[in-house]
């Protein structure tokens, strides 16, 4: 559902996957919040809060909301399908411009 790339101010990145059990987790501590509204207006309170459940879930954090916010950085630009597609072998580069005639 989501992924985020985690950035420890000590330690290495790693990436969490928050599924759907960690949606329903963040649904139901935010009074009046909803997956379809997380996708439609996400903001950062939000992706911490979701990104923390994920990551005490999976046993990659034990420490407060507080903690997570203090000690990691979330990488919004990474691009978790970008990063497992493969390149296209038979696109080896731009296509020559002809309009130029």
């Amino acid at each position: 559902m989501f992924t985020f790339k985690v950035v420890p101010d000590n330690g290495d990145e790693f990436v969490i996957k928050a599924g759907t059990r960690d949606v329903l987790v963040w649904e139901k501590t935010n009074k009046g919040k909803s997956y379809a509204q997380l996708l439609r207006d996400p903001n950062l309170t939000d992706y911490y809060k979701l990104s923390h459940i994920a990551a005490k879930r999976q046993g990659l954090f034990t420490g407060s909301l507080k903690d997570w916010e203090d000690q990691h950085e979330l990488d919004l630009s990474f691009d978790d399908e970008a990063a497992d597609e493969e390149p296209d072998p038979t696109q080896s580069g731009p296509s020559p411009d002809h309009s130029s005639n």
